[in-house]
């Protein structure tokens, strides 16, 4: 027998308050309608490396997160095509300048990435429970 309120704590499409997912997807729709348009690329960077930068997310998953940043590479690309320099420093990233502001890092499998072409990781600090 499944949990359901374990299952709905662990889909992401829950994560955020209504008012921050109707928003999420009202703009989505809009980012689809033009093929030439990433949201990513376009977004100011909080913090940049050499091949990998740190944005702020539009649209974040305000009920469980205190933060929700996302790190994706400075060029729009796949990540099929990151390079062995991007892998790198991603790897150096990850391991120094994240693990003391954030509590998780994490990706969305293939089917169920928002900006399928630009990769990015999400990068959260949780809320306090209790």
């Amino acid at each position: 027998m499944v949990n359901t309120t374990l299952a709905a704590t662990l889909n992401p499409r829950t994560w955020r308050t209504q008012e921050t997912h109707d928003k999420y997807e009202h703009g989505r729709k809009a980012d689809l309608t033009n093929a030439d348009y990433c949201p990513m690329c376009e977004a100011e960077t909080i913090k940049e490396f050499t091949h990998w930068r740190i944005i702020e997310n539009k649209y974040p998953y305000d009920a469980v997160a205190q933060t929700h940043h996302m790190l994706l590479p400075t060029r729009h690309c796949l990540e099929s095509e990151l390079t062995a320099e991007e892998i790198k420093e991603l790897l150096e990233v990850k391991l120094s300048a994240l693990d003391t502001t954030y509590t998780f890092i994490f990706e969305a499998l293939p089917r169920e990435k928002s900006v399928p072409g630009h990769h990015h990781l999400h990068l959260l600090k949780t809320k306090k429970v209790g």
